[in-house]
């Protein structure tokens, strides 16, 4: 990862990584590196990634940027470059050093040798490891390679309920149990609801004490009875009675200090009864789950935020400006169905809605009723503003492509940055195939009147490969004609 450090003045020894966001500098707080040198501007220079490459580029400062000694304008940056802003001194390079922050460096042996006295963890491979050399001893722990699969699976497995089911099949099995379940607990009801339920063996009746979950429930902790008959803490429950539940492990699913949810495995078999063992891997299994359902939880909330981020943006936007009414949900609907025609990952058409809607994000700082500014000069502008406005939001590095190119044409006459289409991300070259067409549709027209969708298709196919990415408009056509780039009822406009 390209870096830029901080040679000489108060910031001495700071390191930058340059990633999608721009990194400003200047004499201002609010710049990325702040140079309070006599002779700096408030906004001196910035920083920039292009694909592989980066750049600096002076914004007008009264004194200049320079580049190992030659004043600049804007200069492509290669490993060793020493910019000059003020009297600091700033070296560009194009990877982070082993050791960053103070940290104690390590010596790595590089000759020594594993003695054969050695004990390795030997874990039920499948397949097996091609040429995989036996270093000591091997031994092999059940319930390690049981932590292992389900660790596998949760880092693998997109939706909860397949994690439930496969990482209790896994677990019943493995305890030899006749039934295995995931409970969790409904937020509404605050009743426990089967998830997954698993059989090992087939027939017999689908055992669960209601006593048992609400004792795991009140505690907190990992239970296990051997024969819950005999058991003085449920022996007389009616569920254990008329159900005849014998050995059983009840484990809590926790977020926090809530409990959520439950693992609940239970055995019947007169010759077989659940043991310490066995409660111990159950208990790293609901950890595991406990785990994976708290990451979730937390990236809903995260999401949550970042929407209402996004949706308080967008509704400044429209304030502002009344005509683009609707005009940003529409660009990331358009975008989403052209994703979903051109098979983006999910991740990708999420980011590309993100980016979508708020592509305009600028229109906040740069009005087209600003005095002075010419109606060319605003669109400039707001592109210019919209990317200093999302560098600054920490979690929107990877939807800033989208906002700095949506005005980039494929034959490079778009603007601020004049990028032909090789240059262009994916995303911003879908962003600037929807914004058009949604602009052609709006206010296409001589008169500023909008057009049928049919007409705008035909204009923007005339221009693939020139102006617009020819795959994108391929792809947005084909969905106007399967009705999947408009919304139910929504129709194409006429």
């Amino acid at each position: 990862m390209p870096y830029i450090r901080v040679k000489t003045g108060p910031n001495r020894g700071k390191l930058f990584e340059i990633r999608n966001a721009v990194i400003s500098v200047g004499r201002d707080e609010s710049q990325v590196i702040q140079v309070l040198d006599q002779g700096v501007s408030r906004n001196h220079a910035e920083i920039f990634r292009l694909g592989e490459m980066c750049f600096v580029r002076d914004l007008g400062s009264t004194n200049g940027t320079f580049v190992n000694d030659a004043r600049v304008t804007e200069e492509a940056l290669k490993a060793g470059d020493e910019l000059m802003i003020g009297t600091t001194i700033l070296v560009f390079e194009d990877r982070l050093p082993s050791v960053a922050g103070g940290g104690a460096a390590v010596d790595f042996d590089e000759t020594g040798k594993i003695e054969t006295t050695t004990v390795e963890l030997k874990m039920d491979e499948t397949p097996p490891v091609a040429n995989r050399k036996v270093i000591g001893k091997e031994v092999q722990s059940r319930n390690i390679t049981l932590i292992s699969q389900v660790g596998r699976i949760i880092r693998g497995e997109r939706d909860l309920d397949g994690v439930f089911e496969k990482a209790v099949e896994l677990v019943a099995g493995a305890v030899r149990a006749n039934h295995g379940y995931v409970f969790l607990i409904d937020p509404q009801t605050q009743k426990p609801v089967p998830r997954a339920a698993v059989e090992t063996e087939e027939g017999g009746e689908r055992k669960v004490s209601r006593m048992i979950l609400n004792r795991v429930r009140e505690t907190g902790m990992p239970l296990l009875t051997s024969d819950a008959t005999l058991d003085d803490r449920f022996a007389l429950s009616e569920s254990i009675i008329l159900k005849k539940i014998k050995s059983v492990i009840c484990v809590p699913v926790m977020i926090g200090e809530r409990v959520v949810g439950f693992l609940y495995l239970h055995s019947s078999k007169v010759d077989h009864v659940l043991t310490v063992e066995d409660l111990e891997l159950a208990a790293s299994v609901a950890l595991q789950i406990s785990m994976a359902m708290a990451s979730l939880e937390s990236r809903e909330q995260l999401r949550k935020g970042l929407m209402g981020t996004i949706r308080a943006l967008v509704n400044a936007m429209e304030i502002l400006d009344p005509g683009t009414q609707g005009h940003s949900q529409r660009v990331a609907d358009y975008s989403a169905a052209v994703a979903a025609q051109m098979e983006l990952s999910p991740e990708e058409t999420h980011r590309l809605r993100l980016a979508s809607l708020l592509h305009d994000v600028g229109k906040v700082a740069v009005h087209r009723s600003i005095a002075g500014l010419t109606p060319q000069q605003v669109l400039e502008q707001h592109v210019v503003a919209g990317e200093k406005i999302l560098s600054g939001i920490e979690g929107f590095e990877d939807i800033l492509p989208g906002v700095r190119y949506h005005h980039e044409r494929a034959d490079g006459s778009g603007f601020p940055y004049r990028l032909k289409n090789e240059d262009i991300p994916l995303m911003a070259r879908i962003i600037v195939v929807t914004n058009a067409f949604d602009n052609g549709c709006a206010h296409g027209g001589s008169a500023g009147q909008g057009l049928p969708a049919k007409e705008v298709l035909k204009s923007m196919a005339h221009c693939g490969g020139k102006e617009f990415d020819a795959d994108v408009i391929k792809a947005l056509v084909l969905c106007h004609r399967s009705g999947t780039l408009y919304g139910a009822g929504e129709g194409p406009r006429e």
